[in-house]
């Protein structure tokens, strides 16, 4: 995998929040410069195969062709990808809108600009020892996988952090074992997806949730089973829910809409390479990002996961889905927070108009 992505904690993030965020935010012509300088922090431990169109715009050269520069900061989780974010960190923030929904319950003002995936690409990952104990194999029709499950009382699951899209995932899982995650399971914050996948490896875990690639990855590595995918519907509700999506703070966008229209242009003209050749993205992708991972292994990630990448458009419905389900940090009446005034999809329109793409839903 490409190794610009740079780790950095939540402490550090709050760190560099007091650092000169303008010279991380605006436009490098400001500085007498040709091109636009851009931080993207992206929420999460591991690479996600959900930021595909940015990595694609990345790759083929569609940020150059903008005149723009990106550098990519890994914060480990949601929650720690938004404190940099409201701290002025960086421009924008590749996560999903659960952290951002729940700040702007608190009365932060923030925008969701373009979609860069269209469902959550979650999954439940169970050991190998584990799936053997329980006869339960991927391949089995839901009902009786859900038969067997009910059974799992004790399990312990692996999250990133509390209150993470990761630890919902695995708590609306769970529930729909028949199960209680507060009294049946022990949900077990550890940092990072990667953690997790060490976790399980050691006998320490018995499963963990998490997004594609890291199901395969623990599959190919370790013989570990994916039970629950929510590529085939198979966690309640799940699928109602916007993708990752790019999200930024109202005060930037407001002064800063050029340098937003020119990223949201090019990772639209990324997903569209992606709609358009799927082939030839995956193959990019493999190659840029993902080369560590055997060839077999991306395929079948690919194959799985390629039909959440369609339009660069944000419902205001699929945010909402977000509160109607509970995957918020906290609950969040629907009532109180203007999800319409979040959702900001002029920078899509406009990228669509200039390219010619007539989206397909």
């Amino acid at each position: 995998m490409k190794t610009n992505e740079t780790k950095i904690s939540r402490r550090q993030a709050l760190t560099l929040a007091g650092a000169s965020a303008a010279s991380i935010c605006l436009p490098g012509a400001v500085f007498g410069q040709t091109t636009k300088q851009i931080t993207i922090l992206q929420g999460s431990g591991s690479v996600l195969l959900a930021w595909a169109p940015s990595f694609i715009a990345e790759d083929i050269g569609l940020y150059k062709e903008e005149g723009i520069t990106v550098e990519r900061v890994l914060n480990g989780s949601g929650p720690a990808g938004l404190s940099a974010l409201l701290g002025s960190s960086a421009a924008i923030l590749l996560n999903p809108p659960g952290e951002p929904l729940g700040a702007l319950a608190r009365g932060q003002k923030l925008k969701v600009l373009m979609a860069q995936s269209n469902f959550q690409a979650s999954q439940l990952i169970i050991s190998k020892d584990y799936a053997a104990k329980y006869g339960v194999t991927e391949d089995m029709p839901l009902d009786r996988k859900l038969a067997i499950t009910k059974n799992f009382k004790g399990i312990r699951c692996g999250v990133t952090s509390p209150g993470s899209l990761s630890d919902h995932a695995a708590r609306a899982m769970i529930k729909g074992m028949g199960l209680d995650p507060a009294t049946d399971a022990q949900i077990l914050p550890l940092g990072s997806v990667p953690n997790a996948m060490a976790a399980m490896s050691r006998g320490a875990l018995d499963a963990f949730s998490g997004a594609a690639p890291a199901g395969e990855l623990a599959q190919a590595q370790q013989g570990a089973v994916i039970l629950f995918r929510n590529s085939k519907d198979e966690i309640p509700g799940y699928k109602a829910l916007s993708g990752h999506v790019i999200n930024a703070r109202a005060v930037d966008v407001e002064q800063n809409a050029d340098m937003f229209a020119t990223l949201v242009r090019a990772d639209t003209k990324g997903l569209r390479y992606i709609v358009d050749n799927p082939k030839a993205a995956g193959e990019l992708l493999y190659k840029s990002r993902y080369a560590s991972m055997a060839k077999e292994v991306w395929a079948q990630v690919w194959e799985m996961n390629r039909s959440q990448f369609r339009t660069p458009y944000v419902t205001k419905e699929s945010i909402e889905a977000w509160i109607n389900l509970g995957v918020t940090p906290s609950p969040i009446d629907k009532k109180t927070v203007d999800i319409g005034r979040m959702i900001d999809m002029r920078f899509v329109d406009q990228a669509v108009q200039k390219i010619g793409w007539k989206v397909q839903a």
